[in-house]
Parts: C-alpha cells; sequence; structure tokens
C-alpha cells in the first residue's frame, strides 16, 4: 500500500540527475567560450566534474553525463591549444607587438616589457 501512495515519491538519485544537467551545461557553456581560449579550460573541468559526480560507484556513465564529459574534454583541448597558438603568435611576430605599442601610445600609455622570441639571431629572448 505504502507503494502506490502519492505521497511516497522519495528518490535516492534525484541528486545525480542534477549532476548530470550540470555536467552537460557547463560543458556547453565552455564550447561557447572557445572563442576566449583560456576561459574553456576552467567551465569544462568543471563540466568534467559534474559528469565524474553524477556517476554511481562502477556504474556507467548515463548518456546526458558521457556527452557532458565528452564536450567538455574537447572543449578544454581545444580551450588550451587556442591559448597556446595565441601566446605563440604574440610572441614571435613582431607586427603583433607593434600593434600592441601603438594601442598603448594611443591611450597615453606606456607598454610594459614583454618577453618575445625573435631579433637579430631569430631565437632569442629581446625584452622591449
Amino acid at each position: 500500500m505504502t507503494g502506490d501512495s502519492p505521497y511516497n515519491n522519495f528518490n535516492p538519485d534525484k541528486g545525480r540527475h542534477a549532476f548530470e544537467t550540470a555536467a552537460l551545461v557547463m560543458s556547453i557553456i565552455s564550447m561557447v567560450l572557445l572563442c576566449t581560449g583560456i576561459l574553456a579550460i576552467p567551465f569544462g573541468a568543471l563540466g568534467l566534474l559534474f559528469a565524474l559526480l553524477s556517476r554511481k560507484g562502477k556504474e556507467p556513465f548515463e548518456k546526458i553525463a558521457l556527452t557532458g564529459a565528452i564536450i567538455s574534454v574537447v572543449s578544454m583541448i581545444t580551450g588550451a591549444f587556442i591559448t597556446v597558438y595565441s601566446l605563440y603568435t604574440v610572441m614571435t611576430d613582431p607586427s603583433v607587438l607593434e600593434e600592441v605599442s601603438r594601442m598603448y601610445a594611443r591611450y597615453g600609455m606606456e607598454m610594459p616589457t614583454i618577453p618575445t622570441f625573435y631579433g637579430e639571431g631569430g631565437s632569442l629572448w629581446i625584452y622591449r
């Protein structure tokens, strides 16, 4: 009789579904933030963490949590690649550094010292 009662609706797995949903939401936010590069990494890590927290013991992932985990890992790897490539481009291309210097001068500021990889030898560290 207690099994058919409308008041006996306790579900111990209800919190697991919240973690699955949070994993998917964080992974989607991480994919959207790929245009920033670095911000995709912490949101992807949160998505992966929520996907791992949604698992019960040794049981396999539910489909939503697995989707969130896959999207999170892909966005973290892509965000790390975009960040490293952007830093490499800024530190090896002299035209980028000159454009940043002009931007600082336009606002009446002095540009801070930035290490670069180019110089007379091509691979020297030059501080400007």
